[in-house]
């Protein structure tokens, strides 16, 4: 596979940028040119992007012999040319947007960066301007449904997670630095992203395909926050209790592959010990969630209340159980020392399988230890199905309660029998 620097050999630098600078206007300009189509209106398309973005190319490559006022002049003179020509045009001709005039100035700047030899960044940026330009219509049918409510819940999700979280100290305190700001506000962002997601999948893609497509997203980051989520969501409409305990149990269900994954990385040894165990458990939640899915009514959802789309108070309660349960872990490691691992992995696993599953399959790497830290390892994992369990009869309707106690009942009963085993 060639890179840039082997066609950089072939052709040169100079015609290096011209091909990328080329080919970055030929994807934007195969866009505008089919949306100049569409509305029969415009005036820039499959030939003047690409000019555009050689033009800026070439401009900034000569900056390197002149003066760098020559790019800073000439991109001022083409913004203005731009405008005059905007505003000198009829609009039934021209068309009064503005996109394609800023995607025109984009592809005169991309250029400018290829001349850098931002080449990568520049052909990314161009796919994510294409991107944007051509979901125009969707984003117009989204933002044409989304309620006053809907769009403060946006903005607020947004000032949490940019403009407070990145402030947040990146630094432990307390008790052997138990308390880290920045990743407790990254819990409560990832909750509150969840719930954010999840609401508007399930109003614009629909209950069954929105809860557990989010689900699934959900349990590869944190299976527990889309039992809190959904659990609370299942109370607040109770009429899509059997689709969330769905969500809550195949969330579950990846929490295992994901696990074993983990373990594989730094110990593949210990995938072998692991690879029936939660292989079985995987497939109990994964029928489960099938026979939720199967009998759920086929009639469509009418007035559902979908609840708020940004429950940040729910998501502080989250962080807040959280850091009670790492004090929790910490004081009972201490009292019970490193020998205690079964009952560390049991008190680990009220808060996180993911530390345990790395330092277990760390310690297995010493001597013959495959087997015990494997059913540690499960352990682990059937304390943070209590954990669920227990949100899911506490937090969720009786419904959710009820589906998710047969399911997770059967995971934790087979966990249990498999460790008694292992053991003994």
């Amino acid at each position: 596979m060639q890179t840039y620097q082997d066609i950089n050999v072939l052709v040169g630098p100079y015609m290096l940028g011209v091909l990328i600078s080329l080919g970055i206007g030929l994807i934007i300009g195969l866009e505008r040119e089919y949306d100049k189509l569409k509305e029969e209106k415009g005036f820039a398309g499959i030939r003047t992007f690409p000019i555009v973005a050689i033009l800026g190319f070439s401009i900034a490559s000569l900056t390197q012999l002149f003066t760098p006022w020559l790019l800073i002049t000439s991109l001022g003179t083409f913004i203005l040319f731009l405008a005059l020509y905007h505003f000198s045009q009829k609009q039934e001709e021209y068309g009064q947007g503005l996109t394609t005039n800023l995607a025109l100035i984009a592809t005169f700047v991309l250029g400018i960066m290829v001349s850098a030899e931002y080449y990568r960044d520049a052909v990314a940026t161009a796919v994510i301007i294409v991107t944007l330009l051509s979901l125009k219509t969707r984003f117009r049918s989204v933002i044409s449904n989304i309620t006053s409510q809907e769009l403060f819940a946006f903005i607020k999700f947004t000032i949490i997670a940019l403009l407070i979280l990145p402030f947040l100290p990146d630094k432990p305190y307390g008790p052997d630095g138990l308390i880290n700001p920045f990743e407790i506000g990254s819990i409560i962002v990832i909750v509150s992203f969840l719930n954010f997601i999840g609401y508007f999948l399930v109003k614009f893609v629909g209950s069954k395909k929105g809860i557990i497509l989010t689900a699934i997203l959900g349990g590869l980051i944190s299976s527990t926050a889309v039992a809190w989520n959904y659990a609370s969501s299942s109370k607040e409409s109770p009429e899509l209790s059997k689709k969330y305990s769905a969500g809550i149990i195949v969330a579950s269900a990846i929490m295992f592959p994901r696990l074993a994954l983990l373990a594989y990385i730094f110990n593949n040894t210990i995938l072998i010990n692991l690879a029936i165990p939660f292989g079985i458990l995987t497939v109990i939640c994964v029928t489960a969630t099938l026979l939720l899915m199967r009998k759920d009514d086929p009639k469509p959802d009418t007035n559902i209340k979908l609840g708020n789309p940004l429950n940040v108070l729910n998501a502080i309660k989250f962080g807040a159980v959280y850091v009670i349960i790492l004090f929790a872990v910490f004081y009972s490691n201490q009292f019970f020392g490193e020998s205690g691992l079964y009952y560390s992995a049991l008190i680990a696993g009220l808060a996180d399988t993911d530390a345990i599953t790395i330092s277990m399959a760390k310690f297995s790497l010493e001597g013959d230890k495959l087997a015990l830290a494997s059913s540690v390892i499960i352990a682990a994992t059937i304390s943070n199905m209590l954990v669920k369990l227990g949100i899911a009869i506490f937090k969720g309707s009786k419904t959710t309660a009820k589906y998710v106690g047969f399911a997770f009942g059967s995971v934790i009963i087979i966990g249990v029998i498999w460790v008694l085993v292992s053991v003994f």
